[in-house]
């Protein structure tokens, strides 16, 4: 009989310890532990939330993801792959620190790319004016040189008229009138070939031009995209400059021991079962008597 009622004291401490230290036997488990041997001043202690990664925290905190093994100097891991929600974790203030320097001079070079872009952006904008100006003026010229083609071939049609009308005529003076109106003609005929030449190296002036002005107005659309890049991407790092700015100086706010916590939860178990086992022994004494 005594054996039994010990057998069920035993169980029934058991029972009462593993109830009380579940707490604790989960904590224990945790897959990060942050390490005491830490400055505080120096990391910040988050919690991990659901759906959380090491590759997102450092994305989210360090803006750089790729650095998540760095964190195992702060944290001892049981597998970096499998963090749980509740689960405390230090990051690094130095290293935002870092990153805070990294992303200014990243800014400070997108801004110089920018002016450097704005300023490549305005000289095409010249170039492409000024194309566009010779372009109108060549226009101009072609069409002096295609009315001048017209008044040429008018006075040539008139003198065929004349030549006509003077062999008609069957006069003394016909031969030498013929001799001049011809020369006249011919004389016409020349300057008419010769403007006509003009007015083709004038339209193939005007090609070349358009084409300058088509690679202008492409190397223009190819600057803007650029310099619309460089903006998109000094606002998105001015954006990630503050908010790292912002959590440095959050970091500077509570930092939890977790270690402290769990010895807590320890010297709880360790009451718990001394309080069962006095109980026990009481009610097993009194049964006794």
């Amino acid at each position: 009989m005594n054996m039994i009622k010990s057998t069920l004291k035993l169980t029934f401490i058991l029972y009462l310890c593993v109830a009380i230290s579940g707490v604790y036997v989960f904590t224990a488990s945790a897959r990060i532990t942050p390490k005491d041997t830490v400055d505080d001043t120096e990391t910040t202690l988050i919690t991990i939330k659901k759906g959380d990664t090491l590759w997102d925290l450092c994305q989210e905190h360090l803006k750089d993801p790729t650095r998540w093994r760095e964190l195992s100097k702060y944290n001892d891991f049981t597998d970096p792959h499998w963090i749980y929600p509740g689960e405390k974790l230090r990051i690094p203030v130095a290293m935002m620190e870092n990153i805070k320097e990294e992303v200014e001079d990243k800014v400070e070079i997108d801004q110089e790319e920018l002016e450097k872009l704005q300023s490549e952006l305005a000289e095409s904008e010249g170039a492409r004016k000024k194309l566009m100006a010779e372009i109108e003026d060549l226009k101009g010229n072609t069409k002096k040189l295609e009315d001048q083609i017209k008044e040429l071939e008018k006075s040539l049609k008139s003198q065929d008229e004349t030549l006509e009308a003077i062999k008609k005529a069957n006069s003394d003076s016909t031969a030498d009138l013929t001799k001049v109106i011809r020369n006249s003609r011919n004389a016409l005929q020349k300057n008419i070939e010769e403007v006509k030449g003009q007015l083709e190296k004038s339209d193939e002036m005007l090609a070349t031009l358009q084409k300058d002005l088509k690679a202008a107005q492409d190397s223009i659309n190819a600057l803007q995209g650029d310099v619309k890049t460089a903006l998109a991407n000094i606002e998105a790092n001015q954006k990630a400059l503050s908010e790292l700015q912002m959590m440095i100086k959050d970091a500077q706010g509570v930092h939890e021991e977790v270690s402290t916590v769990k010895r807590s939860l320890v010297v709880i178990t360790t009451v718990a079962a001394g309080i069962g086992w006095f109980v026990l022994n009481a009610i097993g004494g009194r049964s006794g008597e």
